[in-house]
């Protein structure tokens, strides 16, 4: 085929797969209805693709609507529980404010607490964020359930860094915990 006249970079893509290219053409709103490869297009040569054209339009809708940040939340769904403990995990979340002068013996317990606690029976995951220019920390624990986490807290390494927490923080510990539905940590933890 022989194209007359400039030809717009978009155009020469055209090496492309059928289906890529196509949608490349119909995006290009700058194509006149006369140009010869999108009569090519329309003339009925790509349509064993129609099928492909609707998941290509469906994704690049999506692309769409992620490159606009929509936040859209799933409906609620009603989840029923039969009451056992694992049908839950428990997410405690520790705020710590560390004085200055302590700060490098907090991080030592601090480890020390964590590798303990990860390798206890029922931690799920512990994770820790410090706040930039501050030393204020977050402590995120995951634990398989209630007991499970009750019964860490009795823990020798538990108790030592609670105590220590005493002499290295600026203001008393911040102690919050939530219960997640456990098929939320499942699905989007394999």
């Amino acid at each position: 085929m022989l194209l007359k006249g400039p030809v717009k970079p978009e155009v020469l893509s055209i090496q492309w797969s059928g289906r890529r290219s196509t949608r490349r053409l119909q995006r290009n709103n700058s194509l006149s209805p006369n140009n010869p490869l999108l009569s090519l297009v329309n003339s009925g040569l790509y349509e064993e693709d129609n099928q492909w054209l609707t998941q290509v339009n469906r994704l690049q809708k999506l692309i769409d609507r992620l490159e606009k940040k929509e936040l859209r939340l799933e409906p609620v769904e009603e989840e029923i529980l039969e009451g056992t403990t694992k049908s839950h995990v428990l997410v405690v979340q520790r705020q710590l404010s560390v004085l200055e002068d302590e700060l490098e013996e907090f991080r030592l317990a601090l480890r020390q607490y964590m590798e303990c606690a990860c390798a206890q029976t029922g931690c799920l995951h512990v994770a820790v964020q410090r706040f930039a220019n501050e030393s204020r920390f977050i402590l995120y624990e995951f634990w398989e359930h209630n007991n499970v986490w009750k019964n860490h807290l009795q823990t020798n390494y538990s108790k030592t860094f609670q105590r220590g927490n005493v002499d290295f923080l600026e203001t008393p510990e911040i102690m919050t915990t939530m219960l997640l539905p456990a098929s939320w940590w499942v699905l989007n933890n394999n």
